[in-house]
């Protein structure tokens, strides 16, 4: 499973990068994706601390950081779209 999220990461972030126009679009692209990616790993991260009914998902953290890159990116592709109109 986390191939096939690997996977569906870098051809979303692939086509938000594609799909820009200028480099300033680019990197904030970039930045929206590793921003969310990063808030995943944390909250994954902290999932994966927890005692009780939180602390039944470790090692979380990976999975759910590549969940939000995928959102990210796919946001950052329906943003593209809408800055072209």
């Amino acid at each position: 499973m986390t191939l096939l999220w690997l996977t569906t990461l870098i051809l979303a972030a692939g086509f938000a990068l594609a799909g820009a126009e200028g480099l300033q679009c680019k990197l904030l692209n970039v930045l929206i994706t590793l921003g969310s990616m990063a808030v995943g790993f944390g909250l994954g991260y902290a999932l994966g601390l927890g005692s009780g009914n939180f602390g039944r998902v470790p090692n979380a953290a990976l999975p759910v950081s590549m969940m939000f890159g995928i959102v990210a990116a796919l946001g950052c592709v329906w943003l593209n779209s809408c800055r072209a109109k």
